[in-house]
């Protein structure tokens, strides 16, 4: 059998991964290749993100020393502070303590780029066969095999195509070319800085970060009546040492990322210049200047100095992610845009229906895999797609929060929302934080028996 993953973002990486080691001892021929457009693995590209207990769990399914070191650079925080533009804190929400989700080390704020070169180490040492400034133009079913097309001019087949390669996918508009992802008019500006940059008053009081007994959060989150803007610490380290995402969501009619870095801060200083602390400390303010002067004397090769403009993008709900052979199938922010935790659960839910399919048609004495392929894609969208839908909608929820509101739509957010928090109980997220890949799938499997 011979498998061709287009992407290797965090979602191609660990389908990779948890491909090779379920599917090896089944299929003694089994060929992998994973194919990418840049031109080398991207070390140091991307932002910043919140790494939830559920992604954790499926990291550590990868390995358990690079969950370990994962969490010892990251920044764990289970509890999120949310506030008003005139410093009122609304409240605050517990985000995945560790305790509640035992041995995953709960929420940890970190980089993406982090967390790839830790999967990315791990495929490295199974001698992973990954193909770099390889752009792919076309994805062709054809008769018992999928062909994908190079802009090189070169043509691979394949028995079975993974499509990991994102929000704008050439894979899933091959397969499923009336599904899109539509720009949701709002566009993300954020970046990293050290933690000197950031006023003491809003610094951990105490690290590791008691979560537990603080009645606070050094991972902010701000709302007001014409965007949002958070900021937390990505390491557990202080001073220059330290490292503090921030990032300011607003309403816009432009998907552009190519603007001037001069626009970029006048836009952020004009939306964000009223908006303070609880203290009366104009703190964004003095990220956005910092951030902002830090990318002007900052090199294009120095990554982690520089701005991002991401546009957020809604992707359409979709009625399947594979198609009706199981031959070409989708995941991460192909499939649904959702971000890394459930990218990583997508791999191993797949892997692991495959095997059990091989494994049943081996028993029946059979090598043709065509049933194998065409059932675990079946099963693979009856797990993963009211999931990931009931995230997604969710996620369309938290979004319309960022957009411009009327005087009283901000009242009434800032009430309900403050009412919210106040009793929300530490349950509220079990059903996205408390899911284990592995777990899943045997009930599932024990379901259809």
């Amino acid at each position: 059998m011979k498998i061709v993953i287009v992407g290797t973002g965090i979602a191609g990486l660990t389908a990779y991964h948890f491909l090779h080691r379920i599917l090896s001892p089944l299929i003694p021929d089994l060929e992998i290749h994973a194919y990418e457009a840049y031109k080398s693995p991207s070390i140091g590209i991307g932002g910043t993100l919140g790494l939830a207990p559920n992604g954790l769990y499926t990291i550590k399914l990868i390995s358990e020393s690079a969950h370990a070191r994962i969490l010892e650079s990251g920044f764990p925080c289970s509890k999120f502070e949310f506030r008003n533009s005139k410093g009122k804190v609304l409240g605050l929400m517990p985000t995945g303590p560790p305790d509640r989700y035992p041995g995953t080390g709960g929420e940890v704020m970190h980089s993406r780029a982090a967390i790839y070169e830790e999967i990315l180490r791990v495929l490295e040492t199974q001698g992973a066969q990954i193909h770099y400034n390889k752009t792919v133009t076309a994805v062709t079913p054809k008769d018992g095999a999928v062909e994908v097309t190079f802009a090189d001019g070169e043509v691979v087949e394949a028995d079975l195509v993974i499509g990991a390669d994102g929000i704008k996918s050439i894979v899933r508009r091959a397969a499923f070319p009336s599904v899109e992802a539509r720009f949701e008019g709002l566009v993300g500006v954020g970046g990293v800085i050290p933690t000197s940059a950031i006023p003491k008053s809003e610094q951990p009081r105490e690290i590791p970060y008691d979560y537990k007994n603080a009645n606070y959060s050094p991972t902010v989150m701000t709302f007001g009546k014409n965007g949002f803007f958070g900021y937390s610490p990505i390491n557990s380290k202080t001073g220059d040492e330290g490292r503090y995402q921030w990032w300011s969501t607003a309403e816009s009619d432009s998907e552009d990322q190519d603007i001037p870095i001069e626009e970029i801060e006048r836009q952020l200083l004009e939306r964000h210049k009223d908006w303070v602390s609880p203290q009366g400390e104009k703190v964004i303010e003095g990220i956005i200047r910092f951030g902002m002067q830090q990318h002007k004397e900052s090199s294009e090769a120095e990554r982690s100095k520089r701005v991002l403009v991401l546009p957020n993008y809604y992707m359409q709900i979709m009625d399947r992610y594979n198609s009706t052979d199981g031959r070409i199938l989708l995941m991460g922010d192909s499939a649904h845009g959702q971000g890394v935790s459930l990218a990583s659960e997508d791999g191993y839910v797949y892997a692991a229906l495959l095997a059990h399919e091989i494994q049943q048609a081996k028993a029946a004495q059979s090598s043709d895999y065509k049933d194998a392929l065409k059932n675990a894609g079946e099963y693979y969208t009856q797990m993963r797609k009211p999931r990931n839908d009931k995230i997604m909608a969710a996620a369309a929820r938290a979004g319309g929060m960022k957009k411009n509101l009327s005087w009283w739509e901000e009242m009434s957010r800032d009430f309900f929302f403050g009412l919210f928090l106040r009793f929300a109980p530490e349950s509220i997220h079990d059903s996205a934080f408390g899911y284990k890949a592995d777990v899943e799938v045997e009930n599932f499997l024990k379901s259809k028996a």
